[in-house]
């Protein structure tokens, strides 16, 4: 993907630039490269046309290959994430979730099969008892199907 990328913005580069000197090429690149790096642009007057024209056709051919993320995505609400959302999505979590599958060896701890889709289930549920998260001791290692099943026999029991 990169490789691509850098080839269309090489494209865009080349054939504005073959007519310029050297020394005006690289004055121009410059220019390009502290727009790239969100700096305010040195540019000179002859030249302020054509790297308008270079900078438009580059922020347009990368948005077609940067994902929208952050500030610049639709629903971008200035940086605020659910707690659930960052913990569930933390390197502890991962890092506990591997600890338990390892533990388990990889195997559901109801149906005993091995591999496949895994989920490291909570015993006490991850909402309730938030000090307990990352204890390898309340996870267990469940197929899809047996977490399924072990959360609606949860929910029946309520």
């Amino acid at each position: 993907m990169a490789e691509k990328i850098a080839f269309v913005l090489y494209k865009i580069w080349l054939k504005p630039v073959q007519e310029l000197s050297v020394s005006d090429a690289g004055k121009l690149f410059k220019a390009v490269l502290q727009f790239a790096n969100n700096e305010e642009p040195e540019i000179e007057e002859p030249f302020e046309a054509l790297y308008l024209s270079i900078t438009e056709q580059i922020v347009f051919e990368w948005s077609k290959y940067n994902p929208k993320t952050g500030k610049y995505h639709w629903n971008y609400k200035g940086g605020i994430s659910a707690e659930n959302h960052i913990i569930r999505n933390s390197t502890e979590i991962k890092i506990w979730r591997s600890k338990v599958f390892t533990r388990d060896k990889f195997t559901c701890q109801h149906c005993c099969n091995i591999g496949g889709e895994l989920n490291a289930h909570h015993v006490k549920t991850f909402a309730e008892f938030p000090d307990l998260r990352f204890e390898v001791s309340n996870g267990l290692t469940l197929c899809k199907e047996c977490h399924i099943t072990e959360h609606k026999r949860i929910r029946n029991e309520e």
